[in-house]
């Protein structure tokens, strides 16, 4: 399992000690990493998987996690609109999108793969 170290080269006292480590890799810059959609300073490989606890501990991201943004628009009956990022989750695949509807609004969340698109579609509903 192939955890990137998104905050710090990988050091001692920077990762969880185990038996199991395989390979440790620095890059010479914080590189763009395309199997977590970010920068990382390294990586390190491990046997077995770490514990979701230990990889947050040291600030770990297991590969194939990427970064997703929520926007949530809210239309209401009155014509208005309202839109913001309003969450930020790392997994390995993108949230479905859902819809709702209520007596006054209907309410969507739209997930994307990066922060320039959700940005983008704030910006197109509040110009609506």
């Amino acid at each position: 399992m192939r955890y990137y170290s998104t905050q710090r080269p990988v050091m001692p006292g920077g990762f969880p000690k185990k038996a199991a480590v395989e390979k440790i890799e620095n890059f010479d810059t914080k590189t763009f990493c395309e199997e977590i959609g970010r920068e990382a300073w390294g990586f390190i490989e491990y046997r077995e998987p770490l514990t979701k606890e230990e990889a947050d501990a040291y600030e770990l991201t297991l590969g194939g996690m990427k970064t997703f943004w929520c926007v949530t628009t809210a239309i209401y009956d009155s014509g208005r609109v309202v839109a913001n990022i309003t969450s930020v989750v790392e997994a390995v695949s993108k949230p479905e999108n859902d819809f709702k509807s209520t007596k006054r609004k209907d309410i969507y969340h739209d997930w994307f793969e990066s922060k320039e698109e959700a940005e983008a579609l704030v910006k197109e509903a509040k110009d609506a």
